[in-house]
């Protein structure tokens, strides 16, 4: 009864929710898990688990259910109140307008049991090879079961993949969550594994925080702060070297002594970076109120010289930066998850 089920495509959004929900807050998902392990019943895996047999599962039985009987069912209900199904039966069936309505409602009552049966005997056939009919009870216990209105039916289908699909997310994930309906011992065994879970959780994020700190302040350090200086800007590191790689065509272009000649480089520099520069400027007198003459002259020198860094870097320098911002990037996303985590969970 306590096995992991395999679970087709159908619920694979609910199972990414389930995975969405453990990334952000795990303390919330715990909370869900615990809710619908709470919800399917003891009564409900008792009444589940008397469908299985051999490689007939519980959660194949009420896919087929879902899949099969369920639109038949709802087919044959429908001609209930079909006037043209009526009309028909009527002439047919020589029958006046007082007789056809009980005669409908019995063919099709006993047309349900017909199509229940040859569902039941579908999933659980009679095995002739065999000296005993294994399936006795599962094909009984199935009958039973999809008699039931289909509210209730769907209700235990939606507990059980509810069940699944947190308890597979849990083992996976090697999460503690306390059943409901084990008994106390287990109850009281998995509470202690969730306080254990949650001092190791705490050491683990407060260790990696410490890590990210101390390498976030060894990459700002770097080419006196020129990851940091970039990122405050808020510029694509990509759009600047692309203007940095035009600029060394350029200057590769130039006879030597030009090449060599700082003058002619910058030249090429500004004709280079010119767009970008005053795209810059543009955006910075727009978020500054009422920029004066003296503070644009400022944002154009500011601009420059951090324009300036990055091109003077060496080769070497500058693919260094590349894969720096990129951890920088990566690991500011990262702290920031588990920060975010962290506030939830106080919450």
């Amino acid at each position: 009864m306590e096995k992991l089920l395999n679970i087709d495509d159908r619920e694979q959004a609910k199972r990414q929710q389930i995975a969405d929900s453990l990334l952000t807050n795990l303390e919330t998902f715990r909370s869900e898990a615990t809710k619908a392990y709470h919800d399917y019943t003891y009564k409900e895996r008792i009444l589940l688990d008397g469908l299985e047999a051999n490689n007939i599962t519980s959660y194949n039985v009420l896919a087929a259910w879902e899949d099969g009987l369920r639109p038949l069912r709802y087919t044959l209900h429908s001609k209930l109140s079909d006037n043209t199904f009526r009309s028909v039966m009527a002439k047919n069936l020589v029958l006046s307008d007082d007789e056809i309505q009980p005669k409908i409602e019995q063919i099709i009552a006993e047309r349900k049991l017909e199509v229940l049966n040859n569902f039941v005997f579908r999933l659980y056939p009679i095995q002739n090879d065999k000296k005993k009919d294994i399936y006795i009870k599962p094909r009984e216990q199935a009958k039973s079961l999809l008699l039931q209105p289909e509210s209730e039916i769907e209700q235990l289908k939606n507990h059980q993949i509810n069940y699944m699909l947190y308890k597979e997310a849990a083992a996976q994930n090697h999460i503690t969550i306390v059943d409901s309906h084990d008994s106390l011992f287990k109850r009281i065994k998995a509470n202690a594994h969730i306080r254990s879970e949650r001092k190791k959780t705490l050491a683990s994020e407060k260790e990696r925080l410490s890590y990210i700190h101390g390498r976030l302040k060894a990459l700002s350090a770097l080419n006196d702060g020129l990851l940091v200086d970039i990122f405050n800007k808020k510029w694509d590191l990509m759009v600047v070297l692309s203007l940095r790689n035009q600029y060394d065509k350029k200057v590769e272009k130039l006879p030597k002594t030009e090449a060599k000649n700082a003058v002619k480089r910058l030249a090429i520099f500004d004709a280079e970076t010119l767009d970008f520069r005053n795209k810059q400027i543009e955006n910075l007198v727009i978020s500054s109120d009422q920029a004066s003459l003296e503070t644009t002259r400022a944002f154009t020198k500011d601009i420059d010289a951090l324009l300036l860094r990055i091109f003077d870097l060496t080769t070497i320098q500058k693919n260094q930066l590349l894969l720096c911002t990129k951890e920088y990037r990566e690991l500011t996303q990262e702290q920031a998850a588990i920060l975010n985590i962290q506030n939830n969970r106080r919450l």
